[in-house]
């Protein structure tokens, strides 16, 4: 059923054996090469005619398989409709042809080991059984249908690098699906350097596919098709402050109906400005909505201040009988049943629950929040972020513990907000959000971020400003949150590249 190939310097035994053991395949044909220095693209090539199945994989003789009959997994993986499967690969080339050079497109899983020591390199979610689409894998371990491919391995790759780019981006072109599985466990006993060859080999790619260059594809959005029963209920007003943009906001409305099932809500939609003809379309469309047991409404404020109407909207328009507040921009559209899964969330941890935050994407499917994270840059500087920001797959995708969520689309308790005050409205338009997050970890409340709620965030729609001026506002009013992260411990945790042991000395360098 499967053919394996591997090329080494000295005979190894050891390896076979070892491929053998772990494939839970009885009859699995295994072709070792002893190779003293010349291209890999021979024998390989040499493989493809001389293996007897179609199933073929290509590995290096430094891997060890972590997963136990992986040679069936492989098997069902490739009826999928793959020609090219490998471990660790990406959804973007440049023209560099460094494949690396956009981090937040690559995906996969490797473990590595050295003297010693072990490392995972996860550049992306364990998805399971899911293929994940790409346009290349690396070279360590990959699996080809020969009945699929179209092109064979290109005999002006010479030495040890590049051959497995080469032949990927070539079928990739001709409409081959490449894909990235993560139902297979692999440990490379290398730390992966590159080296003269690996750049020669890279300026003659770059030449060879010059025209193509760079190639890029859109990532899936992956969904959680569980469905979710719900033992209670409980009240959820979802207050959506808008400007102009009616047809955004339609959009945000009929979502939330469209695409959930929850029906013990009501929607408050704060206007903060909009023009006449605007306010008369959203009447209009308000008056038309064919809703059973789902009160909208429209209330209108003369000014723009983010913190200060939702406080005003929760302190004088939500219904006293709302057991959860829902803070939703008028630029989300959901793309599940967000609102139940965010309540199915909160229902497991009433005791706990400080805020609750969905999986958001820009329009072109990266990701826009995954959690709010913060770490310290290179300059000491404290920055706040949203983790797996601008990836494909590299965000949470399960319930998650987080420092804090946005409230472009964020559920928090009526009675929590109420005691901590609502949003410091200091905060015109951004970081109340965050602020808010941390003061309930200050009350010993913890976020969940919640993978299996998904939305989308059209912020490119919304928001006019230039990204200079949006980073001028961002390093302006992050620097106001600096004495509320130091004296909240309780976030510390939630920095990515720090222990807190060592917070309190840098903190004090970076003031």
């Amino acid at each position: 059923m499967i053919s394996v190939i591997y090329c080494t310097k000295e005979p190894y035994p050891q390896h076979t054996e070892h491929i053998r053991k772990t494939s839970g395949l009885r009859d699995i044909e295994i072709i070792e090469y002893v190779n003293k220095g010349e291209s890999l693209t021979k024998f390989y090539n040499k493989g493809l005619k001389e293996s007897k199945n179609n199933i073929v994989v290509f590995c290096h003789d430094d891997i060890i398989f972590n997963t136990k009959n992986w040679g069936k997994k492989l098997i069902k993986n490739l009826t999928q409709g793959y020609g090219i499967l490998g471990v660790a690969g990406t959804t973007h080339m440049s023209d560099t042809g460094r494949w690396w050079d956009d981090n937040t497109k690559m995906l996969g899983q490797v473990r590595h080991t050295n003297e010693g020591k072990y490392w995972d390199s996860k550049y992306s979610n364990n998805f399971g059984d899911k293929i994940m689409d790409s346009i290349l894998v690396d070279g360590l371990f990959f699996a080809i249908n020969k009945e699929v491919i179209k092109e064979g391995f290109s005999d002006d790759v010479e030495g040890f690098h590049f051959y497995e780019i080469d032949f990927c981006i070539k079928n990739h072109l001709k409409g081959v699906k490449v894909g990235v599985m993560s139902n297979i466990s692999i440990t490379h006993k290398s730390i992966g350097q590159t080296n003269n060859e690996w750049e020669e080999n890279r300026k003659l790619f770059v030449e060879k596919f010059k025209d193509n260059l760079p190639i890029n594809i859109v990532g899936e959005i992956w969904l959680n098709e569980k469905e979710v029963k719900l033992k209670e209920t409980p009240k959820v007003s979802v207050i959506i402050p808008t400007k102009g943009n009616v047809n955004l906001l339609k959009d945000c409305v009929n979502s939330l109906y469209e695409k959930d099932g929850y029906r013990n809500m009501e929607v408050i939609i704060a206007d903060t400005g909009s023009e006449s003809n605007e306010i008369e379309e959203m009447n209009e469309f308000v008056l038309g909505l064919q809703w059973d047991s789902c009160n909208v409404r429209i209330v209108e404020y003369d000014y723009y201040n983010f913190a200060k109407i939702n406080n005003d909207v929760v302190r004088k328009h939500v219904s006293e009988d709302s057991e959860l507040l829902l803070f939703c921009n008028n630029d989300i559209k959901l793309i599940n049943d967000a609102i139940t899964q965010m309540v199915n969330v909160y229902l497991r941890n009433k005791k706990t629950v400080g805020t609750i935050g969905a999986r958001l994407y820009f329009e072109d499917n990266t990701i826009q929040h995954s959690g709010i994270t913060m770490f310290l840059n290179q300059q000491r500087n404290i920055m706040v972020t949203h983790h797996g920001f601008k990836s494909y797959y590299n965000y949470h995708n399960t319930t998650k513990e987080v420092l804090g969520n946005t409230a472009a689309l964020m559920m928090t308790p009526k009675w929590l907000f109420d005691k901590i005050g609502g949003y410091n409205t200091f905060y015109q338009e951004c970081f109340e959000d965050v602020e808010y997050n941390i003061e309930c970890l200050q009350r010993n409340r913890k976020n969940y971020f919640v993978g299996d709620a998904v939305a989308y965030h059209l912020e490119s729609q919304t928001r006019n400003k230039s990204e200079e001026k949006q980073r001028r506002e961002y390093k302006d009013i992050s620097t106001k949150l600096i004495p509320t992260i130091m004296t909240s411990r309780k976030s510390w945790d939630y920095f990515s590249n720090i222990k807190a042991k060592d917070f309190e000395a840098i903190l004090k360098q970076t003031v």
